[in-house]
């Protein structure tokens, strides 16, 4: 009995360190105040700093619907003790708060303003800035490197990538790639001419930073030949862009979580969460974010959760 109970604590401990249950930010800073919503910075902080004193901005992802700065609570905390500042924002979501795409790349432009305004205080240089996000969250991300600013008295440069860090992002908004109608109807509503002022495929230029785009191959989100034609354009524009496909992987195969989606027992390990940090990891050293090549161990249970 005695046995039994003590191997039931280990798996619940082991389950809690595996899925970042119990994962908490150093810190929560109001950046925005819209309409007495109060939008968030949660604030990662490193041990031991990097030389490069860089940050990464993580934005959840979730359609621009719901989702939480928790979905990426388990790559800050690892970043975090690599050496950077790692901040998860929160911003105006339509199912909460009946918003649409423009305010949340509003809320995202204003997200690293204050970060970079506020470099000081938080010990990095502005000129270090990595953003990132998955989904929706990687829309948002790649946005910052285009889209005009929708915030009086904020300029283009002041939210602008140093680097993209992106997980099978929403990077096309045209019929080939994720919500077009409702991305066409809303900005339209906003006063802009189509949806592509918010498509980040046909708005690629020399400005682009040097970009990370991490997807699986059956993802339906962000089509295989999408991401690679994005790659191409971006590399016809003198921008680097590293592409990562994960043979047998869908939409969100980044997250940790991803095989219960795919019909999978509670409590399995997904193999492609410790993959896609290895090379977000790799590619952040390659950048100078981060110094020295680790290995990100991956434990011996952890499968491919490929849809039966």
């Amino acid at each position: 009995m005695k046995l039994n109970l003590l191997l039931a604590i280990f798996t619940l401990c082991f389950s809690h360190l595996i899925f970042g249950q119990g994962i908490q930010p150093d810190e929560k800073i109001t950046y925005k105040t819209v309409n007495d919503v109060n939008l968030e910075l949660h604030i990662f902080k490193p041990t031991k700093q990097a030389k490069s004193k860089g940050a990464i901005i993580f934005f959840h992802g979730g359609g621009w619907n719901q989702g939480s700065p928790s979905a990426f609570y388990r790559q800050a905390k690892h970043f975090a003790e690599r050496g950077l500042v790692v901040i998860c924002p929160t911003y105006r979501l339509r199912k909460i708060n009946g918003t649409t795409v423009v305010e949340a790349v509003e809320d995202a432009q204003s997200a690293v303003a204050y970060v970079r305004e506020n470099a000081k205080k938080f010990g990095i240089k502005p000129n270090k800035i990595a953003i990132g996000g998955g989904s929706a969250g990687g829309h948002l991300a790649a946005s910052t490197a285009f889209i005009p600013s929708l915030n009086k008295g904020v300029k283009e440069e002041e939210y602008a990538p140093n680097l993209l860090v992106l997980f099978n992002p929403v990077i096309d908004a045209s019929k080939e790639g994720y919500a077009h109608r409702l991305v066409d109807q809303e900005v339209k509503a906003a006063g802009f001419k189509s949806w592509e002022a918010f498509s980040p495929r046909q708005n690629i230029n020399k400005n682009f930073p040097a970009t990370l785009i991490e997807v699986g191959d059956t993802d339906k989100v962000l089509p295989e030949h999408v991401a690679r034609n994005y790659q191409e354009i971006c590399e016809k524009n003198g921008v680097e862009c590293k592409l990562d496909v994960y043979k047998g992987a869908e939409h969100s195969f980044f997250n940790i979580g991803y095989g219960k989606k795919q019909g999978y027992k509670k409590g399995i390990i997904n193999r492609w969460y410790f993959e896609a940090l290895q090379e977000a990891d790799n590619f952040l050293v390659d950048h100078k974010y981060l110094e020295g090549n680790v290995t990100i161990d991956i434990p011996e249970e952890a499968i491919y959760p490929i849809r039966k």
